[in-house]
């Protein structure tokens, strides 16, 4: 196999992990985050902008911690934006968190087209950062880097707090039945926020992620299908962070080689996101069919 291709496919696949560790949690509270991609474009911009604007006398490191802190404040924000209006205006969570990416996106592409492009370059997109902070490929000439370990750490740290934790377990009730979760004496307000605020973190530094080890730079449209890939990994996996291993890498080496395949043979629609699609609509289907039978 072509290391090329199988390295990039290991690393979209951990992009899909990262951002769908974020998309699991919001499964297992019940809120649905669909704001995936705008939080994924504004964690990647605000870290883009922070790398290539630091001192260059700071540690590389302490740069990226930096980064990465970041992008997963900005993005938990936006998403907290929709925990506050459920709260106070009982507004749909699904639908608002949706609305807010649908908002934003344009929003950073306006500023990478306007005040924040590169003076440098001739591309849509920020200044590159900085050779020192970026992530080196370890499967050359691949873009895989270390942050296919970091995916899967994640996922096996958020697999503990969800099923061996008092706070996991609260957040799996809070998810099942908010109302039973509510005379258990849970404090559902709290649940929810950090919930929210949990998942739109995580989005934030998958994007903060892409810009290190890609991208190096955050270009207009970047973000585009994975915020929608890594809520696809996610129900594979049943919101199981365990099984998001297997399921992303499913996801990555299925786009990597479906996007191949499109390439070589002058295809002009997008074969992967097609795919996709229809894996979407056969786990909805079981989804529906499922919860129609219990109805019964």
């Amino acid at each position: 196999m072509n290391p090329f291709y199988v390295g990039n496919a290991l690393n979209l696949a951990s992009l899909f992990m990262i951002a769908g560790t974020g998309a699991a949690f919001s499964i297992k509270s019940g809120n649905l985050n669909f704001g995936g991609e705008g939080q994924v474009y504004l964690g990647g911009f605000i870290g883009a902008l922070i790398l290539a604007f630091l001192p260059e006398a700071l540690p590389p490191f302490i740069c990226v911690f930096i980064a990465l802190i970041a992008a997963f404040t900005v993005s938990s924000l936006l998403s907290l934006t929709s925990g506050l209006l459920k709260h106070f205006k009982n507004a749909d969570f699904l639908f608002t968190s949706f609305l807010a990416s649908s908002a934003i996106c344009p929003v950073i592409s306006g500023l990478i087209a306007g005040p924040c492009r590169s003076k440098t370059d001739n591309l849509l997109a920020t200044p590159f950062i900085p050779e020192a902070v970026r992530f080196k490929s370890i499967l050359p000439p691949s873009s895989l880097n270390i942050s296919f370990f970091m995916g899967a750490v994640l996922c096996v740290a958020f697999y503990f707090i969800i099923t061996k934790t008092t706070y996991g377990k609260k957040t799996s009730i809070y998810g099942i039945s908010p109302e039973f979760s509510k005379y258990a004496g849970y404090n559902n307000l709290q649940l929810m926020m950090s919930n929210s605020f949990i998942s739109g973190g995580m989005h934030g530094i998958t994007g903060c992620v892409a810009i290190l080890g890609t991208y190096f730079t955050c270009h207009d449209g970047f973000y585009a299908g994975l915020g929608w890939s890594a809520f696809s990994a996610a129900l594979l996996a049943k919101a199981n962070p365990l099984l998001l291993i297997p399921s992303s890498l499913f996801l990555g080496f299925l786009t990597t080689y479906a996007n191949r395949f499109a390439f070589m043979n002058s295809i002009n629609f997008d074969v992967s996101s097609l795919i996709q699609s229809v894996i979407l609509l056969l786990i909805s289907f079981t989804v529906y069919k499922k919860g129609a039978s219990n109805a019964d």
